[in-house]
């Protein structure tokens, strides 16, 4: 299984930061593959919550479900997805405060199923790295600019 983690600080409070990636509506402002996100059922997140990404991997259009393994407000959210998904996968995001700021820590866990199992494992964990680089990037950019 591939796997990558990496943080970044953000220049604004923890809550405003959680409250924004929160959102599920909000997310293609920020992952820059995504196509679409829904979550169900609607409204705040809750263990057991399902959000269903459609989005851009390699060139081929995925949609996977995950469903909220664990929710800690303003702390972490650890999401899974399921068995019809076509990326084994877990995604963990933590938040702290560092003063007036805000550290986001995201890993990413995966394994590919399907024709997409015959990604080399190098070239997925490249892959990961770079996708969990750019969203961390674009997340900063897009709150600090708020």
């Amino acid at each position: 299984m591939a796997s990558h983690e990496q943080s970044i600080v953000i220049r604004r409070p923890l809550a405003e930061v959680f409250a924004y990636m929160d959102d599920v509506s909000l997310e293609r402002e920020w992952q820059p593959h995504l196509l679409a996100a829904e979550q169900t059922p609607p409204g705040p997140t809750t263990v057991g919550s399902r959000r269903r990404y459609v989005s851009e991997f390699l060139g081929k259009r995925l949609e996977n479900t995950y469903v909220v393994q664990l929710y800690e407000p303003e702390t972490r959210i650890q999401l899974e997805t399921t068995p019809d998904s076509v990326v084994q996968a877990t995604t963990d995001i933590r938040w702290d405060a560092e003063g007036a700021a805000t550290r986001v820590t995201m890993r990413l866990e995966g394994k590919p199923k399907g024709a997409l199992r015959f990604v080399p494992r190098a070239m997925l964990e490249a892959t990961f790295e770079k996708e969990v680089r750019t969203t961390l990037e674009l997340l900063k950019e897009v709150l600090e600019r708020r």
